[in-house]
């Protein structure tokens, strides 16, 4: 038998007593009773469609296209993984979430692009080097600082930092974008073709970096910085565009880039991060429970990034060893400090803005 619902059981019950109501009075109230019985009604009816609507509605489904620049096997695509099966567990298919990496749909501009745009509903970008790239925003440069850090636990305490997120979302906020989840790529050394072992072996080598920073940096150690994707270095470095890169242990094996590179310089010189970013608009379009489950899933997906970075860091330094690379641990570090100093004041010169955030970022301990 159909079950009936409650409130259509309660208007088939008055309807019932009102009808026998009607068979004993006189022909005027009648007319009256009518009258009202059938307003009853209808309230009542208006009443199951609502309710009808509201169930429709929450059974919508939502397409969440995600995606980093970086490689599935990198620790930031494994958290990005991660993510995307949190989604679509805990929205129970209300939201069907689906990851890709490197690039599959172009570079980390192009994605970032993608996302503004609405084209993607979340894209996993450097704050410097993605969303850095437009007005308003290129003081996010400072999370990849030269030497501005004191080691990775740190890093992780700033990026987490209730001020600094609530700073990075009021700077994304006019280009459509909320931020979450910042994620630590690791301290950040120097792959080569050829050896080097201490500053005066930086001279004149080409060195690709993400962005000015970097370019920067490379200069005021003697070498020259070329910018471009990290997905264009392995064929850059394989036919000799450039002498070498920098990132993680981790970063650097995940995407094979010891292939062309066989010295590796030790120098912690800087740390890099990324960050979710949503188009806001989409976000925002959510229910609020669904809401709910995209931030909860987002700080999951961090704290396991987190977990298995530190010991990937490690794994990945010893693959490359056994994959023909010599490791050089720098000794005159200091030398290399010293001769990035310079880059502080020059780039807190460049705005209000910049020095804010600097000081935001140095006042974390």
């Amino acid at each position: 038998m159909k079950k009936i619902h409650k409130k259509q059981l309660a208007v088939v019950s008055l309807c019932t007593m009102m009808a026998l109501s009607v068979i004993g009075c006189g022909t005027t109230s009648n007319t009256g009773t009518a009258a009202s019985n059938t307003e009853t009604a209808a309230a009542e009816n208006q009443a199951i469609e609502e309710e009808t609507k509201v169930a429709v509605t929450d059974t919508k489904t939502y397409d969440l296209r995600c995606s980093t620049n970086l490689a599935a096997t990198s620790t930031v695509g494994q958290g990005l993984a991660r993510f995307a099966e949190l989604v679509n567990e805990k929205s129970e298919g209300r939201i069907n979430c689906v990851a890709n990496y490197g690039s599959e749909l172009g570079s980390q501009a192009e994605q970032v692009a993608m996302a503004m745009e609405g084209d993607l509903e979340m894209v996993t970008a450097a704050p410097g080097t993605g969303p850095g790239a437009y007005e308003g925003c290129q003081q996010l440069m400072l999370f990849e600082f030269p030497f501005l850090f004191k080691d990775n636990d740190h890093y992780r305490r700033v990026m987490k930092n209730e001020s600094v997120i609530e700073y990075v979302n009021n700077a994304v906020n006019p280009i459509g974008f909320t931020a979450m989840a910042g994620q630590s790529q690791g301290s950040r050394d120097i792959l080569t073709n050829v050896p080097v072992e201490k500053l005066s072996d930086m001279e004149d080598l080409v060195l690709r970096g993400p962005n000015a920073v970097y370019i920067s940096m490379f200069e005021a150690l003697g070498a020259v910085g070329i910018t471009m994707d990290w997905n264009e270095i392995y064929t850059a470095m394989s036919q000799n565009v450039c002498n070498g890169c920098e990132g993680s242990p981790s970063s650097i094996h995940a995407s094979a880039l010891e292939d062309n590179g066989k010295y590796l310089a030790i120098t912690n010189h800087i740390i890099a991060c990324t960050y979710y970013f949503f188009n806001t608009d989409w976000l925002n379009s959510l229910p609020e429970d669904l809401q709910t489950i995209i931030r909860e899933c987002a700080n999951e997906a961090q704290t396991y990034q987190e977990e298995i970075d530190d010991e990937d860091q490690t794994v990945a330094l010893e693959a490359m060893k056994e994959n023909g690379v010599t490791v050089t641990e720098i000794t005159d570090i200091d030398a290399w400090r010293e001769a990035c100093a310079p880059m502080t004041e020059e780039y807190l010169a460049k705005g209000e803005e910049w020095q804010n955030f600097y000081d935001l970022l140095t006042s974390i301990d």
